[in-house]
């Protein structure tokens, strides 16, 4: 009996040495939040009359939609921002491919940043879907924080075909903080 203790002793006792490590508590300071919220930017829809006039005639190509982005504004976003996911969808019935290209510009006008993206024509006037998932990371992220508005430019690529349908332009961020 006495064999039996001493052996459950002397393993009690190698666990309590064998077992001791220091903790580091220095490593809460590298400890980091991050936390992901959406958010609708920008919507609206065009049709024929954005392009063409009563008669028929070719107005203008390009269309030009302006958002003020007043939440890249404050100091928090500037410095906590790590990453940013846009999602476009772009649902098309005209008869001609459009190309949008979104800029990023400072108060200035000058463009910070820019994504340029395709919707497809509809050849038969059913509704035809673009979708876009758009990450922005790093020096682009400045970028961003730094522009005080959003342009969306629309560019009818016309093909001789009538100008009959309309275009709805939906877009989102999921945006990433880190604190």
């Amino acid at each position: 009996m006495k064999l039996r203790f001493t052996h459950f002793l002397f393993l009690l006792t190698g666990l309590f040495l064998g077992c001791s490590e220091q903790v580091d508590f220095d490593q809460a300071n590298e400890v980091s939040l991050t936390s992901t919220q959406d958010i609708d930017l920008v919507y609206f829809t065009l049709n024929q009359d954005t392009f063409v006039d009563g008669t028929g005639q070719l107005q203008q190509t390009g269309v030009v939609e302006a958002v003020k982005l007043d939440f890249l504004d404050d100091p928090f976003f500037q410095n906590h921002l790590i990453k940013i996911v846009f999602a476009f969808k772009m649902t098309n019935t005209f008869p001609q491919d459009l190309t949008a290209v979104i800029k990023f510009n400072d108060s200035a006008g000058v463009t910070r940043e820019s994504i340029a993206l395709e919707a497809a024509g509809s050849p038969d006037g059913t509704e035809v879907i673009s979708e876009y998932e758009v990450v922005k990371e790093g020096a682009a992220i400045d970028n961003i924080t730094n522009a005080d508005n959003v342009l969306v430019e629309y560019y009818l690529n016309t093909e001789g075909s009538p100008i009959v349908g309309s275009l709805t332009f939906e877009s989102k961020a999921a945006y990433t903080v880190e604190l």
